[in-house]
């Protein structure tokens, strides 16, 4: 095993420092993603610096043109609330009234025939009074407007410039000095046609480039990343201190891999194979003595014959006590349907020796139910376990009960049922099924005539459906009529509570439904239905 260890150190240590690279190049991305998004905020806020300078101008010019006499004043007021502005040209019916500017940190009122701009290149905001012919131009300094982040510089050479719709750089920053001029040798390799957008883009000279619009305007806000190449620089060197230690743990991964080998996997391995075979069923596994082998080693194989040794017994023992349980239940499943099969004859018994016709009809209701609870408890008892019922079964068998005392021979009774119905349903839930079809199914064994037969289909899975016919030889009415509501439709109706079921008349057919709670499908536990 540290023979594969030591194998598979060095790819092992080449993976991580790949591992690594990619994670760093990763965060290279999200750092490029991030200055772009600084980007696109020094341009939101460069956008709110021209906007409040296009109102202040705006507001200039909607003052009358003799309260505009005085441009100095006017000058220094507006740079205590817009301390961008550099420039102040005041201009009425295209002739010039007043010029002020900002050199060398002095206001200065210059000659209304003075051209260009003595406070250098100045992005230009103006307002024009069309009712005056007011004309209100504020000069504002590009490299004010370039609010980089400095801080978030600090960690990388990655500047920002100001630009023009032509391409030149109005402004620029770079947190080192020594990367200006490729910074903005790189920004000038742009042009109007190739800017990248909501992106980096990488040019001819490796650098990085991406850039963001001043809202409203045609200025945009560039920035720019160094080269990759420079990026390697720390890995490589974290490389070439790694590459010692890492051949030195190999050789001694790979000295001592005999020895390891020797005096402690093949025991291991052993072990190893043991716990393989046990835990894929052969349960008289077991890892017997270990010759030479380490005290530790021995004690480990020793504890699991003994585990082993422990769970054979727990599992007889549960076996035992599981067959014991069995026999019980099924004594007592045998117990309650020899009990039924005795209060079924003496009913039966007393039935014959009646006089009266309604006393006859008495113990004829009675029978039918010992009956039905009878044929559950049968059908149950032949079962493997003697919990669950096959419905089918439960069908045939109560209504096999039930035409004795009605005297319906064998073929006027139609069982029909699905092919993909195989629901079996637990001894609690069949009871009262049976006694449901105890309270449908005599009144109308009673009115069949000589030409007719009670058809009975079964279909469903996982909710069972029941389709009895008759239901209009009989009048059979299942709604609450109150004080006057039969005794046997309350007592079906009381079964359907407990069954959540639900029974319905359609037509000449009364359709019962038992829900899917309590079923299982006796497919899935290999056993054949009733015939």
């Amino acid at each position: 095993m540290f023979g594969h260890i030591a194998a598979a150190l060095v790819p092992l240590a080449a993976l991580a420092f790949l591992l690594s690279y990619s994670d760093h190049l990763r965060r290279a991305d999200e750092e490029h993603a991030r200055f772009i998004d600084y980007a696109r905020l020094i341009g939101q806020s460069s956008a709110k610096v021209m906007a409040r300078a296009e109102g202040y101008a705006g507001a200039l010019a909607s003052l009358p043109p003799v309260s505009l006499g005085d441009c100095e004043d006017l000058f220094v007021s507006m740079r205590e609330e817009l301390i961008e502005a550099v420039e102040l040209d005041i201009a009425r019916n295209g002739a010039k009234l007043c010029r002020v500017v900002l050199r060398e940190g002095k206001v200065t009122l210059l000659a209304t025939t003075a051209n260009g701009s003595p406070a250098g290149t100045a992005i230009a905001v103006s307002r024009v009074n069309e009712a005056t012919g007011v004309r209100i131009e504020i000069g504002l300094r590009p490299q004010t407007l370039l609010t980089a982040p400095i801080a978030a510089t600090a960690s990388s050479n990655i500047g920002f410039a100001l630009v023009d719709e032509t391409g030149a750089v109005l402004a620029s920053h770079t947190y080192d000095t020594n990367y200006q001029r490729a910074f903005l040798d790189a920004v000038g390799t742009l042009t109007p046609a190739n800017w990248p957008a909501g992106s980096f883009t990488e040019n001819d000279n490796g650098w990085y480039i991406g850039s963001a619009a001043l809202p409203g305007t045609q200025y945009r806000v560039v920035t720019a990343s160094q080269p990759t190449a420079t990026l390697l620089e720390p890995w490589l060197s974290i490389t070439s201190a790694l590459a010692p230690p890492l051949l030195l743990l190999a050789v001694v991964f790979v000295v001592l891999r005999y020895g390891i080998q020797r005096f402690l996997l093949r025991y291991l391995s052993h072990i190893y194979a043991t716990f393989r075979r046990y835990g894929s069923g052969d349960t008289r596994a077991r890892v017997g003595e270990l010759v030479a082998a380490p005290p530790e080693i021995s004690l480990l194989g020793i504890t699991f014959d003994m585990m082993a040794d422990r769970i054979d017994h727990r599992a007889r023992d549960l076996e035992e006590a599981l067959g014991e349980q069995m026999r019980l239940s099924r004594e007592l499943h045998h117990r309650i349907k020899n009990t039924l099969q005795m209060i079924t004859s003496l009913v039966a018994m007393q039935r014959r020796d009646a006089t009266q016709d309604n006393e006859k009809a008495v113990l004829r209701v009675a029978l039918e139910r010992v009956l039905s609870i009878s044929a559950a408890y049968r059908v149950s008892y032949a079962s493997n376990d003697g919990t669950d019922v096959a419905v089918e079964a439960l069908v045939r068998d109560v209504v096999e009960s039930l035409r004795g005392p009605a005297m319906v021979s064998q073929g006027r009774v139609r069982i029909l049922v699905e092919e993909t119905s195989h629901s079996s349903i637990d001894l609690d839930r069949a009871i009262p099924l049976a006694f449901i079809l105890a309270e449908l199914l005599p009144p109308r064994f009673d009115s069949l005539h000589d030409d007719r037969t009670l058809k009975i289909e079964i279909t469903g899975d996982e909710t069972i459906c029941l389709l009895i016919s008759g239901a209009g030889e009989i009048g059979e009415f299942l709604d609450d009529a109150g004080d006057k509501t039969p005794l046997r439709t309350r007592l079906v109706r009381a079964y359907l509570r407990q069954l959540s079921a639900s029974c319905t008349l359609e037509g000449d057919t009364t359709r019962l439904e038992m829900p899917s709670a309590g079923l299982t499908d006796m497919r899935h536990r290999g056993r054949d239905l009733p015939g």
